[in-house]
């Protein structure tokens, strides 16, 4: 069984290497878009094709962030170039955890005829303190997993019969495959598979610094602005982070614990840090790491460079 892995990113220079090394350690070959990056994430990814890793990096000029659009071609063109029989749809934040490529394999090569699969999105929260940021291999193995989710989020597996369906769409989010835009949504009527997370899960890292935060949130939001979307549940977490930072709110390193233990949940339903119980389940592969000097993540140049693109339209 042939397993790739496809992600859209962009100015993710912190974890970008981590995370290419980390998933090739269970793909076969990982498919990359770089949407735009200005922070070191282009140079690095072009260091690691340059090494020879199963690794293939196309740049998008689009300015809005069209997660759905940039993601379903990219799925598809990785059917169409490899003997890929599924493709992982992930994040530069998200870390495969496959204790075995046996066990996975045989998991997915026993889905119901015609289902996706889903794997079960574990947020993990790394040690904050305040000042310097550690390396990020520290960062990540001091990371700990939230006990209980307390989202019904997963993140999606996409099976090869993907493209036999011309009118199938990756939903923004990578969560799950949609059969056509036309379709009303009914979870019920395009089931997918959830896996086992004892074969497969993803551990997610979406916070990990005060500049990294800052600069995806301020980016990501105006990107999605672009989109013109008038979906007001779409990204809703980016919107309400965007508003504290505009607000001038202090990115402390309790304020991160707090985002990071409340990922993807309304204001309404934030806990405490101290209240959020976590666990040590490390998730990161033996890897060295080359290319940390070509971070470039300061959150204010990132944003001016992104605002020029913007009004020039491109």
């Amino acid at each position: 069984m042939h397993l790739y892995g496809t992600a859209m990113v962009r100015n993710e220079a912190d974890i970008i290497e981590a995370f290419v090394r980390h998933n090739l350690t269970v793909l076969d070959g990982l498919a990359i878009v770089d949407h735009g990056s200005c922070d070191g994430t282009s140079e690095i990814l072009a260091n690691l094709v340059a090494e020879g890793l199963p690794l293939t990096v196309v740049s998008s000029e689009v300015i809005a962030y069209s997660q759905s659009a940039i993601t379903t071609k990219s799925v598809r063109d990785v059917f169409a170039n490899t003997p890929a029989d599924f493709v992982f749809v992930i994040d530069a934040d998200e870390f495969l955890k496959i204790p075995s490529r046996s066990l996975v394999e045989d998991v997915l090569g026993h889905l119901p005829g015609g289902m996706h699969a889903l794997l079960q999105w574990q947020t993990y929260v790394p040690q904050f303190a305040e000042g310097e940021v550690p390396e990020m291999r520290v960062l990540l193995a001091s990371s700990q997993r939230l006990v209980e989710e307390r989202h019904s989020l997963h993140k999606v597996v996409v099976a090869r019969h993907f493209m036999n369906a011309p009118d199938a769409f990756i939903e923004i989010g990578n969560h799950v495959v949609r059969p056509s835009k036309a379709h009303v949504i009914d979870r019920l009527s395009n089931p997918h598979a959830r896996i086992n997370p004892t074969a497969a899960a993803l551990a997610h890292v979406p916070v990990r610094s005060a500049d990294q935060f800052s600069a995806k949130i301020a980016v990501g939001w105006l990107a999605f602005l672009a989109t013109h979307s008038d979906d007001p549940d779409t990204t809703f977490h980016w919107r309400e982070a965007y508003r504290d930072i505009a607000n001038g709110q202090t990115l402390s390193a309790q304020f991160l614990s707090t985002i990071a233990c409340n990922y993807s949940l309304r204001k309404s339903r934030w806990l405490p840090p101290a209240q959020v119980p976590r666990v040590a389940d490390p998730f990161l592969a033996e890897i060295e790491l080359k290319y940390a000097h070509l971070n470039r993540q300061r959150p204010l140049p990132l944003v001016l460079a992104f605002a020029e693109r913007l009004i020039r339209g491109g």
